[in-house]
């Protein structure tokens, strides 16, 4: 399984360097056999140690999605009655400083909903961010942070923006059939949209101006981790996002006005305890002045 589980990753770098590499080129570039590369994303998807390639739109004028932090009587009831909600973009129910986050395309005002507390944080969301991962082992992984990690000195955020998306309708239908993974199979999709294959063509060309396309790679199935986010308050979006992006299982990052949202997967109570000791480490070093953490317990669909 170790041996399989090195060539998993070879395919998955391929993958995230390059979202629409073809099966020749991995081949070409890992030494494994075409055969072999077919049946092992077929395992690597049927087991969910491979997501994506997923698109992530870039905030842009026409497309501003919110990310708001909420603390709620019954988060349950509110994580279910957001289902279908208009211009709701995602939610997820937490336990710990804040038990619902939502995502939206406007900013809506979430004290008209019964029994809200409070949004901890709630501002405009930047782009989603899936550092590669660069270790298969968690020791490893902890070593390498540990020899690397200096004082952090320039100023940064994971906000971008553009000043806007031209889709037009059927390229907005594009985008949600292909979000979750660009290299699905096309035809199939196309003809149930009526859209062209041409068309598709062109979009498919023109999507990494305006989204980002990132593979998420968790070794041993996303169901056996558990994930934990965090809010911290920092000047250092990307080096804390590469940082903890370091660790062998892809997390995910976004800003939030001067807060950095990191979701880090872990296995097991070592490396819960081991990630909140690197955690205060890097507050040490001044990587942040303050953070919020809860844990995910059921979530609705990509951030």
């Amino acid at each position: 399984m170790k041996k399989r589980l090195l060539k998993y990753y070879k395919i998955y770098e391929q993958i995230y360097e390059n979202p629409s590499i073809q099966l020749y080129q991995i081949t070409k570039r890992t030494g494994i056999s075409r055969s072999t590369v077919s049946r092992y994303l077929m395992e690597m998807y049927e087991n969910a140690i491979l997501k994506g390639p997923m698109a992530f739109l870039k905030p842009s004028s026409t497309d501003q999605r919110y990310a708001s932090f909420c603390v709620f009587d019954d988060p349950l009831s509110v994580y279910q009655g957001l289902s279908g909600f208009p211009r709701v973009v995602s939610r997820t129910l937490c336990s710990g400083r804040w038990n619902v986050t939502i995502i939206c395309e406007s900013l809506l005002n979430f004290s008209v909903l019964k029994g809200f507390r409070q949004c901890v944080v709630q501002g405009a969301k930047g782009m989603t961010h899936l550092p590669k991962v660069p270790f298969l082992d968690w020791d490893a992984a902890l070593d390498t942070i540990y020899g690397t990690v200096s004082t952090p000195q320039v100023q940064s955020t994971l906000y971008e923006k553009i000043p806007t998306i031209p889709w037009k309708p059927d390229e907005w239908i594009l985008y949600h059939r292909f979000k979750y993974n660009t290299r699905m199979q096309a035809v199939s999709i196309l003809k149930a949209c009526n859209i062209r294959y041409e068309q598709y063509q062109r979009w498919n060309r023109q999507l990494p101006t305006y989204t980002s396309i990132r593979s998420a790679f968790y070794p041993h199935g996303i169901d056996r981790y558990f994930f934990l986010d965090f809010l911290f308050e920092s000047q250092y979006h990307r080096q804390l996002a590469s940082i903890l992006g370091s660790l062998p299982a892809t997390s995910i990052f976004f800003s939030v006005d001067r807060y950095l949202l990191g979701r880090i997967p872990i296995l097991n109570k070592k490396e819960k305890d081991d990630l909140f000791t690197l955690i205060f480490h890097l507050g040490e070093k001044g990587y942040f002045s303050n953070f919020y953490q809860s844990m995910v317990i059921s979530t609705s669909q990509q951030v």
